[in-house]
């Protein structure tokens, strides 16, 4: 049986146990929307800003007076924005667009935000407040934080307050959200913020938190989707200028804002961004794709998407079991019924024969081993863990049409090769609890074509 099934057949008999319990209702439903995203973090860290980045679009709010809790962003057929009040029936709310994003009207209790968006037909986006509120909303969390001291990890610690939560440390990506600001926001700023991410990501402390760790220049990346024509013929009119022209501007804000130079570019890329925009421009990025190409590398958005599509998007099915299993637990610890033991026991069972969790951490570790697999092996532990994508010609590797006899017997020469490697043809005990997840990965293959 599937983690899917496993974890909807258990919803359904914990519905029969504890019916009142609404949170168990509500994940019904939450099996046929697309994957739940919290952008969270302490106000300044670049939620909106990162939401932009996302959607490729100014999609978030400039303001919105009043209480507002979540503003949550939704695939819709024309911009539109709605309120839930707490306790009231929700309404329509006025929606301008702007060229600095939209505005709306006073908003009390969250925010719908409808916006047409390829993006948004694979994802919701919350973009959550940052007075410590309750994620349970959300499938996978995005948390940013200018740094990753352990004062800075509290927030994660929290999100693993439950035996589910800690046993299935696959849903958060962590976020260094000031990476154009390292080094004194020069232009290798974003090479040294790679190498601090790539440390806290072989930390255990940080590792047993989280799935990834990235570095992210927010407001590089955010202009790097919505550049304009206008603004990177003002970058190539900076690039062209000579040196000792702008070397001394580009020191300070104050010192660009006395040469005269652009505004609204500081506002838009900030200081570093533009440094670094210069630079490239100068260097061959010579037209407005070119370059807003390279500012989304460079600034982490291309990696970052990478991880949200590939870790997050095609374990869509995953993370909503998971989210299943935090409200079941939740509901199991609430009340104790005559079913309530029964119900925990299974809970438990599906956590241990999640091969699914194993795998997402499986393919998040990997370039991160002490002691890394030969190129060859490792691509082939990323792929047959669902790296590549979770149907099973892509974890096969084929790509002409095969056969189901012609699948298992690929199957069957990697799952030997790697029982080989699990049973002690590799010394390192790390590499061979790799090698152990691949073995699973590929009984689940062979499962699946009925063997």
């Amino acid at each position: 049986m599937s983690l899917a099934s496993a974890a909807q057949g258990l919803l359904d008999d914990t519905l029969n146990a504890y019916p009142q319990v609404t949170s168990l209702r509500h994940q019904r439903h939450r099996w046929t929307e697309p994957l739940r995203i919290a952008v969270a973090g302490r106000a300044g860290t670049g939620k909106s800003t990162l939401v932009n980045a996302l959607v490729g679009d100014r999609v978030a709010p400039v303001a919105a007076s009043g209480d507002c809790y979540t503003v949550w962003y939704q695939d819709g057929t024309s911009p539109r924005a709605t309120a839930y009040p707490p306790d009231l029936d929700p309404y329509d709310l006025p929606l301008t667009i702007t060229p600095d994003g939209p505005r709306t009207g006073q908003v009390d209790g969250d925010l719908v935000i409808h916006w047409p968006s390829r993006v948004l037909r694979q994802m919701t986006l919350l973009d959550t407040p940052s007075d410590g509120a309750t994620l349970d909303d959300a499938d996978a969390v995005l948390h940013l934080t200018p740094a990753a001291r352990p004062a800075d990890l509290t927030p994660l610690r929290d999100l693993q307050s439950s035996a589910v939560a800690r046993a299935t440390p696959v849903a958060t990506v962590l976020v260094l959200s000031r990476a154009d600001e390292i080094n004194g926001g020069r232009t290798d700023a974003f090479v040294t913020a790679r190498q601090i991410a790539r440390r806290h990501g072989r930390d255990p402390a940080v590792r047993d938190l989280c799935l990834r760790v990235h570095p992210l220049g927010g407001l590089a990346a955010a202009t790097a989707r919505t550049l304009t024509d206008a603004e990177f013929e003002t970058i190539a009119h900076l690039a062209a200028l000579p040196r000792t022209d702008t070397d001394g501007a580009l020191l300070s804000t104050d010192r660009y804002l006395a040469a005269g130079l652009p505004a609204d570019l500081l506002h838009r890329l900030g200081l570093p961004g533009i440094r670094l925009a210069a630079v490239l421009a100068r260097t061959g990025h010579d037209t407005r794709l070119t370059l807003a190409g390279e500012l989304a590398r460079r600034s982490g958005l291309t990696d970052l998407r990478d991880t949200i599509a590939h870790s997050l998007v095609a374990r869509t099915e995953a993370l909503k079991a998971r989210a299943t299993l935090l409200a079941i637990e939740s509901a199991l610890d609430g009340q104790w019924t005559p079913k309530t033991d029964a119900l925990r026991v299974r809970l438990g069972r599906i956590l241990a024969e999640a091969t699914e969790f194993r795998e997402m951490r499986l393919v998040a570790a990997l370039p991160e081993l002490p002691v890394r697999f030969p190129a060859e092996l490792e691509a082939e532990a990323h792929r047959l863990a669902g790296g590549d994508g979770t149907d099973i010609p892509a974890r096969l590797g084929l790509d002409e049409p095969t056969d189901a006899p012609g699948m298992r017997r690929h199957c069957d020469e990697a799952l030997l090769r790697w029982q080989v490697l699990a049973e002690g043809g590799v010394a390192d005990r790390q590499q061979r609890r790799a090698a152990t997840i691949v073995v699973e990965s590929c009984a689940s293959i062979l499962d699946r074509l009925g063997v």
